[in-house]
């Protein structure tokens, strides 16, 4: 019994020594990777590389302290929290494998792994109780995904935020088990770590914010459905498009308003092709006295795709009043493209302001997995521009903004009447 014992002590301690000396040799590398982005050399100087030193070595140090998946998640995160980075993605590596089928999915809830998964012991009527108790202005409360769980969000230590199952009707996931983690670094600016709805791996999204009683950046690749967490579930969405929306589109609203819809400035074969054969037919056929742009979840692209359509917008508004429909989905060339319009004559912002997703960016998609083989960085590798930092996460702000209770192009239809 007494062998027996020691061979357990022995075998607990040659884990915990392994697992050590992996998390501190991906914290490593994880750190020298990001050494070599633009973001990095640009804003980690002087005093702020002190500070990015002391975090290091203090994250070193708490390998003790590293008690699962999600610990380790956070700690390695934590090198990221300081860079003004919206293009940088980190996240664990899913195993796809668990969630191929019902008898895998089976299979993965009788899993140590899924036992072991992080979670809390609270009162949860308790925990509702108080939270539907909440402002509508505070980022506290209870957020529905879909009609598959709920999520109940509170303040759990200083500027950290904790959301925990209260519901659940899919067995994916359980009561009291953890889903989000928020850090506030500045007023109603979050570093989120989220769990995939579906294939629970731990994501970093370097930016999220609070607006019209949702986290608006709470959106996942793979997913159920289009949707982000909210406090009103059910309610129509007029902030986004709809998914199956067309990528470009001109249509006549009214005889004096025209509607234009560019939802990607992607580059490549097939996107690059279809925007141009878009463009020759629509280049003579800006006519009318007021366009509306809606760059609406356009997810951004390359210069050279929007180059073409901000000298043919440039022409319209020597004629005509245009009007920018933007929200937290317009990022990256989009946020670059309304930039440079706003400074035109004739040019009115509306909408809701934008992600703030476009000092920064990658050419060539590299991602690199950390030793452990548990994680993994999408590292960016253009510099960007300077003058792009101060909307570096805060995003651009519009001249007017739009409610969720009504359509948004006929608001600006309205708008335009007034």
């Amino acid at each position: 019994m007494r062998l027996s014992l020691l061979s357990a002590l022995f075998l607990l301690s040659t884990t915990a020594e392994a697992q050590t000396s992996t998390y501190k040799t991906d914290l490593q590398q994880l750190k020298s990777i990001l050494q070599n982005t633009a973001s990095y050399k640009v804003q980690i100087k002087g005093e702020k590389l002190s500070q990015y030193n002391s975090l290091y070595q203090k994250l070193l140090s708490d390998s003790v302290n590293i008690m699962n998946t999600y610990d380790y998640f956070h700690n390695l995160s934590q090198l990221l929290f300081p860079l003004r980075d919206n293009h940088l993605g980190f996240y664990q590596v899913a195993n796809y494998n668990h969630f191929k089928t019902k008898e895998t999915i089976d299979s993965f809830i009788r899993t140590k792994e899924f036992s072991d998964y992080p979670s809390i012991q609270i009162n949860f009527d308790s925990l509702r109780n108080e939270l539907a108790k909440k402002s509508v202005d505070s980022i506290e409360g209870i957020y529905y995904y879909v009609k598959y769980y709920s999520i109940g969000l509170f303040k759990s230590n200083g500027n950290e935020y904790t959301g925990v199952i209260l519901d659940s009707d899919v067995n994916l996931w359980k009561k009291g088990q953890i889903a989000i983690h928020l850090t506030e670094y500045r007023p109603n600016l979050f570093k989120a770590i989220y769990v995939h709805p579906m294939f629970k791996n731990f994501i970093l999204h370097p930016v999220e914010k609070y607006r019209n009683q949702t986290l608006v950046n709470s959106s996942f690749f793979g997913i159920y459905a289009q949707s982000i967490y909210t406090k009103l579930p059910g309610q129509v969405d007029y902030v986004n498009l709809p998914s199956g929306s067309r990528t470009f589109e001109l249509k006549n609203i009214q005889d004096d308003l025209q509607y234009l819809l560019i939802r990607s400035f992607q580059r490549n074969n097939t996107t690059s092709a279809k925007s141009l054969k878009f463009y020759d037919s629509i280049k003579n056929k800006l006519t009318n006295q007021n366009l509306i742009l809606d760059l609406r979840n356009n997810q951004g692209g390359s210069k050279q795709e929007s180059k073409k359509y901000f000298k043919l917008l440039k022409k319209y508004t020597k004629k005509g009043h245009l009007y920018i429909l933007l929200n937290n989905e317009t990022i990256s060339q989009a946020e670059i493209l309304t930039l440079k319009l706003r400074k035109l004559k004739n040019v009115t912002t509306v909408g809701q302001t934008t992600k703030g997703m476009l000092s920064y960016g990658s050419n060539f998609g590299k991602r690199f997995k950390l030793p452990g083989g548990n994680f993994e960085i999408y590292p960016t590798d253009m510099k960007g521009k300077a003058k792009f930092l101060q909307y570096e996460d805060y995003g651009i702000t519009p001249e007017i903004f739009l409610h969720n209770n009504s359509e948004w192009v006929e608001q600006v239809n309205e708008i335009i009447r007034k």
